[in-house]
């Protein structure tokens, strides 16, 4: 799966690019800073989706996005300040699939990136992904053993990525607790093994991907 994030802002942009970098597994994410580039790298690229700002040097977003539904079906996701009435409405007049207020949470963006997806169907076969004898899709968030789904809970659903997003990494203890808990977390650690056991054993025969490194934490690896 390839995206395009068309943002003139340089921490916004990198912001976003490792969030869709975390959750959308091997795709492949280009990076413009303004109009001129971006119109560039969709005319040399083909694209599942773009992220695009408004207010851009050189082109700006309105434009980018009358070329892009002149030419395509790519789906866009319009990303500004101007949320007023009147922009909202001239992005979807120009075909935008969806509109995010500045400023917005990340995980926002990836949940509506995830709606418009399913909506195009794009997401379909692109994001089945095989890792051993588990077949996962991170934008449906399903897991299957053997075709068979397993129902994981939202924290085991967590784990589980981020393990598939670390494989062959040791992580401690810690490091799973703040991740997935958060910071301001003050619960026991021993939280961290009480969810592994049960994702290993909703895992099956898989679960022994999980493996514990003695005294430090775990290694998901086949």
């Amino acid at each position: 799966m390839r995206f395009l994030i068309v943002e003139d802002e340089l921490h916004l942009n990198n912001i976003l690019y490792d969030y869709i970098d975390d959750f959308f597994i091997d795709s492949v994410i280009d990076q413009a800073f303004d109009g001129s580039k971006a119109l560039e790298l969709f005319n040399e690229n083909t694209y599942d989706i773009v992220l695009l700002d408004v207010m851009l040097p050189l082109v700006d977003g309105f434009d980018i996005c009358k070329e892009i539904k002149n030419t395509s079906d790519t789906p866009v996701i319009m990303l500004s300040a101007l949320s007023d009435e009147e922009n909202q409405i001239r992005g979807y007049e120009l075909g935008i699939d969806e509109f995010v207020k500045k400023p917005y949470s990340p995980k926002l963006v990836i949940k509506k990136v995830q709606a418009v997806l399913q909506r195009t169907n794009l997401n379909v076969d692109a994001n089945l992904k095989n890792y051993g004898i588990i077949r996962y899709d991170l934008v449906k968030q399903k897991v299957y053993i053997d075709n068979v789904e397993i129902r994981l809970n939202k924290k085991e659903w967590e784990l589980f990525n981020l393990f598939i997003h670390n494989k062959g990494i040791v992580l401690t203890r810690d490091t799973i607790l703040n991740k997935i808990w958060g910071y301001e977390y003050f619960g026991d650690i021993r939280t961290v093994d009480t969810h592994i056991k049960r994702l290993r054993q909703k895992l099956f025969s898989a679960g022994l991907y999980i493996r514990t490194i003695h005294k430090t934490g775990y290694k998901f690896e086949k």
